[in-house]
């Protein structure tokens, strides 16, 4: 899944408001997910539903991912697309109008979706989730946001000068996609030690 912006980028013609944004979407999904996780979790003393929890987790990261919707905008879609002469052609992904963009996220959402129900349904992972386990109102996803809008406009802003803008493109998505998968992995490795050593007690 990490792999799909990059690719994007050079085969689609995504754009730098696509990367962050399909990113963003990502967050938002799991974030919903993470406030069903919390409403339905038995595990901990008080056995669920957590319905005030679950609606506590849900407005913050709301408003949140509201703050850098506006900032992605105004920042990514505004000033880096006049900056690319695209204009507004951004708002075709914001409003999902561009066929492989849409696809994309929708193949996300269900894959999310059919994960939730089978691991936390089926496989009952809910008889043993704390809602602590997953109401952290900041993470690592977060500091993605700030890296990769950093590290990526000067690599954008240094390649399109020298390669055209199509490989500035290409080097904020590897960027983007390095960064992300480092974070990716180091916190699955961090859950997965946890997790051992829990199984280990």
């Amino acid at each position: 899944m990490n792999l799909v912006p990059l690719l994007g980028v050079i085969f689609m013609d995504w754009s730098v408001f696509a990367l962050i944004y399909v990113f963003w979407l990502e967050t938002l999904g799991i974030s919903f997910f993470n406030g069903l996780k919390i409403f339905f979790a038995q595990g901990g003393e008080t056995p669920g539903p957590h319905f005030t929890k679950a609606f506590t987790y849900l407005v913050f990261r709301a408003f949140v991912l509201g703050f850098y919707m506006i900032f992605i905008l105004i920042f990514i879609g505004v000033m880096i697309g006049s900056k690319q002469g695209e204009g507004y052609e951004w708002v075709q992904y914001l409003v999902l109008s561009e066929p492989s963009f849409r696809i994309t996220v929708l193949v996300f959402f269900f894959a999310k979706f059919f994960e939730f129900i089978y691991f936390y349904f089926v496989k009952n992972e809910r008889e043993t989730s704390t809602p602590e386990q997953h109401s952290s109102y900041f993470d690592v996803r977060l500091i993605v946001i700030h890296v990769v809008l950093i590290g990526g406009f000067f690599a954008f802003d240094y390649f399109s000068k020298k390669l055209g803008n199509h490989m500035g493109l290409i080097a904020f998505a590897v960027v983007f996609v390095t960064v992300k998968s480092l974070i990716d992995y180091f916190a699955n490795g961090d859950y997965s030690i946890k997790a051992l050593r829990k199984n280990e007690n």
